[in-house]
């Protein structure tokens, strides 16, 4: 066990731990001295350091004991504030000028403590944020008429400030004051246009006032409006007398309609707004009829191939009384496709009407667009032209145009209820409706009419699909007879699928390519090449894609006096060619004459978009580089070959060229001389 001494005296001390000492309960003694410092040593040790036996420490413990005073444990605690917990009974003895300087500075630090309490509390008050709060305000009007409104309002107050006087404004100067209930202590009076309370009081505090408000008609509704000051809560409660009035709260946040004697509205309000209250008186609700509906139909009918295609766009004006449902008659044999407009929900076709349902009533105005089609009959060629029209509408009118998809003679036929007008007359909705060109419209204003067509369908003629703009042949001869050629065609397609060409008899095809694009030829059963085609890109005039084809032959075999009689056969096609170009490399060893054939020997070519070439018969062409991609046998990888151009150039030339075998023919000699 270890006690720790603290005394102003060391005799004390000695005294103190003697008596410890002679009821035997200490066995290890701490010193403590007023500058804090501690010594810890055994008891036995204690009385060698002293030179004190037992029989001295009970002395000194008999004189001590004399002017001591018995204190218990809880005694000490409540003189000192603290608590020390597991005590459960303990006594300490102290001399009576110990005990004495204990109480006085337990009286000491009690009254300290108590002034410091009551200083934080003055700066707190003294601190307060704001001066006062409202933090409720109710108007509850008990009157409302014609000539003005009585309102009772109650306000719930916090005066935060505890000193000196308060003014607190609380309704604007604008309203009457009839009575007030206040409490003790509490004023009213009129401060700068503002209701303002005066107090000295502080802490809750609550005021009731009664107040009229005058009320203005204008245009067939009342109001009245009155300022309020902010305040945490702000509810208007008010009656009108009248049954279902129509009650506006300016800025309410939430309103809630009871109707008892009158129409009751409670809102409640912003902090800052002001109180402003609309009402009319109800109007009667009208006696319900049935709705007048009118309609006009805008319809545009495309023939096609075996099928009569139609776009009606109907106009509903509908009067009176609101509907979520409209009806339409539909022809016998119409197939309605799709329906489409605002708000409508669906629709079904059946037994000859068209019903559309709409998300809700709708009033007024309401459009529609509906796509239907019907079959043809292919055999009389004639038709009634089928329009879709409002069903059950007090009156019915609309416009028709007609259109052709295909090579087809339409021809009105019969007219009853309706007039045929000129097409300039029609409505500009149906004339956005199609980019062909009107052939016949009608005009009818009468819910029954009838409208025949007659349609011829005439045969088709074929028309062109391909053409080549250009044809450029570039062929070389060597001295031994032999020729290459490339050629290149510069073609436009729509939908033929491949470029025939009718070759030279001994042609050996060593590559092909369409749009730049290696491709495998075929042949077709007349032994024509088959070159596969791409679409041309664009619209109208279509952009041109080039073809090319490298051929070889064995072409005329010098004589013995190397000269000879040669004939250049050209590949053709069923394709027209607006112009095709030969331009011919000779060696230049060689002399040729008597030049014949299909084609027009020129010195330059004709210009047809195109920078035209100069050249003269004799010219010799500085060597070029024919670049050959020679194509595999499976069709995939391209071999790349080049052969060099040179030698003497003629030029050919043929404009317009129609499925004709063009040729051309010439003699040489000198051959290897």
């Amino acid at each position: 066990m270890k006690i720790g001494i603290c005394l102003t005296r060391w005799a004390s001390a000695l005294v103190l731990m003697a008596t410890l000492c002679a009821r035997g309960s200490v066995d290890t003694l701490t010193l403590q001295t007023n500058d804090t410092g501690r010594v810890l040593m055994k008891w036995e040790e204690f009385k060698k350091i002293v030179k004190l036996d037992d029989q001295q420490l009970a002395g000194a413990k008999a004189a001590a004991e004399k002017d001591m005073l018995v204190i218990s444990w809880q005694e000490i605690q409540n003189l000192l504030g603290v608590e020390v917990k597991d005590v459960k009974s303990a006594e300490i003895k102290l001399p009576w000028k110990e005990f004495k300087m204990l109480l006085e500075w337990s009286v000491k630090a009690a009254e300290e403590k108590r002034l410091e309490a009551e200083k934080k509390k003055a700066e707190l008050e003294n601190t307060a944020p704001v001066k006062f709060l409202i933090t409720g305000a109710e108007y509850t009007a008990e009157t409302v008429s014609e000539d003005g409104a009585l309102f009772t309002g109650k306000f719930k107050l916090d005066i935060l400030e505890k000193k000196g006087w308060k003014q607190i404004n609380l309704l604007s100067g604008d309203v009457a004051i009839r009575e007030t209930k206040l409490p003790k202590d509490v004023f009213l009076r009129l401060n700068q246009g503002m209701y303002t309370l005066m107090t000295t009081n502080s802490g809750p505090l609550e005021v009731e006032v009664s107040f009229s408000v005058a009320v203005i008609k204008a245009g067939g509704s009342y109001s009245f409006v009155f300022g309020k000051v902010e305040s945490g809560t702000s509810v208007l409660d008010v009656t009108i007398p009248d049954k279902d009035a129509d009650v506006k709260i300016k800025n309410a946040q939430s309103k809630l309609v009871k109707t008892e004697k009158g129409t009751r509205v409670v809102g409640a309000l912003p902090a800052t707004a002001s109180v402003q209250v609309t009402w009319e008186r109800a109007i009667p609700e009208a006696e319900k009829v049935p709705p007048k509906i009118y309609s006009e139909t805008r319809t545009l009918l495309s023939v096609a191939d075996g099928l009569l295609l139609g776009r009606v766009q109907v106009c509903f004006n509908i009067l009176h009384t609101a509907t979520r449902q409209l009806q339409m008659n539909v022809p016998t044999g119409v197939s309605v496709l799709e329906v489409t407009g605002t708000q409508i929900r669906d629709w079904r076709a059946g037994d000859g009407k068209l019903t559309v349902q709409f998300d809700k009533e709708v009033i007024g105005t309401s459009v529609m667009d509906i796509k239907y089609e019907t079959s043809l009959d292919t055999k009389t060629g004639k038709t009634r032209v089928p329009v879709i029209t409002g069903a059950g509408v007090e009156r019915e009118k609309g416009h028709i145009a007609v259109v052709a998809l295909t090579s087809v003679e339409i021809v009105g036929d019969l007219i009853a209820g309706a007039h045929a007008i000129d097409v300039k007359d029609l409505p500009g909705e149906i004339m956005g409706m199609t980019t062909q060109p009107i052939l016949l419209a009608y005009r009818y204003v009468e819910p029954a009419f009838n409208v025949g067509l007659a349609i011829r369908k005439h045969a088709d003629v074929d028309v062109l699909l391909t053409v080549v703009d250009r044809a450029r042949f570039t062929t070389m001869q060597t001295l031994d007879g032999k020729r290459i050629t490339r050629a290149v065609y510069n073609v436009r397609n729509n939908r033929n699928q491949f470029l025939r060409l009718k070759m030279p008899k001994d042609a050996e095809i060593w590559s092909a390519s369409v749009a730049n694009k290696a491709i495998q030829p075929a042949t077709d059963p007349e032994g024509r090449m088959l070159l596969p085609l791409v679409r041309s890109e664009g619209s109208g005039g279509m952009s041109a894609f080039p073809v090319e084809l490298v051929f070889a032959e064995k072409g005329t075999l010098p004589d013995a006096r190397g000269g000879g009689e040669a004939k250049v056969m050209l590949p053709s096609c069923e394709e027209p060619i607006m112009q095709l170009t030969v331009e011919m490399y000779v060696p230049t060893e060689g002399r040729y004459k008597n030049f014949a054939g299909t084609l027009k020997q020129v010195e330059t070519f004709t210009m047809l978009g195109e920078r035209t070439v100069h050249a003269t018969p004799e010219d010799t062409q500085a060597p070029q580089q024919m670049v050959v991609r020679k194509t595999s046998v499976a069709g995939n990888t391209p071999i790349e070959v080049q052969l060099p151009i040179s030698g003497k150039v003629y030029r050919f030339e043929k404009i317009l060229v129609l499925k004709d075998q063009e040729w051309i023919s010439y003699t040489f000699s000198g051959f290897g001389q």
